[in-house]
């Protein structure tokens, strides 16, 4: 009986650690791989900042397009579902953060009336080198995009 309610008490510790180590940490400086990416936008330098200070990200996304112009957009945001402001280069909108497994979900809403609800899944590589972003816009609902980000420096 007493080995039973032990079992009952630590099964939630255990979760908790095991969820924990599944958690990537993906502080760094990433830059898009376009060769190995499958983007609908053309001519796009894409550059992400990550800090992972669990329970909170601080987001940094630089895009450069034609003509040298770049759109920066920023959040930092508590992982848990609540709700963050997002800057996207000046249009506000909200994100909310949560862990699928080992992967980071992020998902963006309330923007302006013609901006997407879009949803990115980070995954890094086992070796650290490489992240893996599905981006799903599900409102206009287009075909996903999927972004390979190599780590700088590596």
């Amino acid at each position: 009986m007493k080995l039973a309610r032990l079992a009952w008490l630590a099964g939630p510790l255990f979760g908790s650690l095991l969820l924990a180590q599944q958690q990537p940490d993906l502080s760094g400086n990433w830059q898009l791989n376009a060769a190995k990416s499958q983007v609908n936008a053309q001519d796009q330098n894409v550059t992400l900042s990550i800090q992972d200070d669990s329970p909170k990200i601080q987001f940094k996304r630089v895009v450069q397009g034609a003509g040298g112009h770049s759109v920066v957009s920023t959040f930092t945001c508590q992982i848990g579902g609540q709700q963050c402001d997002f800057d996207e280069g000046g249009h506000k909108a909200k994100v909310s953060l949560w862990y699928d497994g080992p992967a980071l979900v992020i998902l963006k809403t309330d923007g302006p009336k013609s901006d997407s609800v879009t949803q990115w899944q980070l995954s890094l590589s086992s070796d650290g080198k490489t992240m893996n972003v599905t981006l799903t816009h599900i409102v206009p609902n287009e075909n996903p995009e999927k972004l390979v980000f190599s780590k700088a420096g590596s």
